[in-house]
């Protein structure tokens, strides 16, 4: 965004993408930044939003694709990328604003920082092809690269698009928390959210539990309560991410295989993730 801001001054029209891990679809924000005296001192306006729902055959591809050959993943990252491109130009026919750029993060389908390994698809050449629109992506590479946990921005933006609050905390498909101490910016993940949530929503033939309805009806589940809340990540200290392949590898077991209801196992992974949340805010 900087190489824009030096051509235009101190103001930037940005149309940001995101594929969250919750699988909820593809979030589009038009949003105007202006840059204040300050260097971190930032203002900025919505312009226009949506929420575009991915196709069921998307769907399940997004699902698998941690599975697939690296030739199978380059064919789904274009496929994407196009898709994305398109529901673009139809998001911006509407528009009377038109962006200066795309910034686009994609959809992760491994994240595996401590093997210096992460990967988002969703083309940004195929993008940009599509739209005619420059495009900035591919966010997390460099940063797993230096050692970072493939997360850099979010936690910027945290600071310098909120800095009146002490804390920022982003409930998607992961639960993240980013915050002030010393005056550093410090970020990490605490646990797997929607990601859970949904996926029990969709046993129940829902896309996700609205309000927490059905979570309220169920019952706390002390046994499965107790094997969540000793999984390792929990107990690692920060900074620290997470991926499909750890809500796969630990999380999903203790689900799957308690023969509970699905609204006793939504009950008791809402108090799992509460309490770890609370923990994290009490604790910084």
């Amino acid at each position: 965004m900087n190489i824009a801001l030096m051509s235009k001054g101190n103001t930037c029209t940005v149309l940001g993408l995101m594929s969250g891990t919750s699988l909820d679809g593809l979030d589009m924000a038009l949003v105007r930044f202006e840059r204040k005296s300050s260097r971190h001192v930032w203002q900025f306006s919505v312009l226009d939003s949506k929420t575009i729902p991915y196709p069921s055959s998307f769907v399940n591809e997004l699902k698998e694709a941690i599975s697939w050959s690296e030739e199978a993943i380059d064919g789904l990252d274009e496929s994407l990328g196009i898709y994305i491109g398109e529901r673009v130009n139809e998001f911006l026919e509407a528009s009377e604003t038109k962006p200066d750029l795309i910034a686009s993060h994609g959809h992760t389908i491994r994240h595996q920082p401590e093997l210096g390994i992460t990967l988002q698809i969703g083309s940004g050449k195929a993008i940009n092809r599509t739209t005619g629109i420059p495009v900035i992506n591919n966010f997390r590479v460099a940063d797993v690269a230096a050692g970072g946990q493939g997360a850099p921005l979010v936690p910027i933006g945290d600071r310098d698009l909120f800095s009146e609050f002490d804390m920022a905390l982003n409930l998607g498909g992961i639960a993240n928390i980013s915050f002030n101490r010393e005056k550093e910016r410090y970020a990490y993940d605490v646990c797997p959210f929607n990601m859970a949530l949904n996926e029990l929503a969709e046993s129940m033939g829902k896309p996700f539990d609205n309000g927490g309805e059905v979570a309220s009806k169920g019952q706390v589940l002390p046994e499965p309560l107790q094997q969540l809340n000793n999984i390792s990540f929990l107990k690692k200290e920060a900074p620290k991410s997470l991926g499909l392949e750890d809500y796969l590898q630990y999380w999903k077991p203790i689900l799957k295989l308690s023969n509970e209801s699905v609204q006793d196992k939504m009950r008791t992974y809402v108090e799992h993730a509460a309490a770890h949340i609370a923990e994290s805010i009490n604790s910084n």
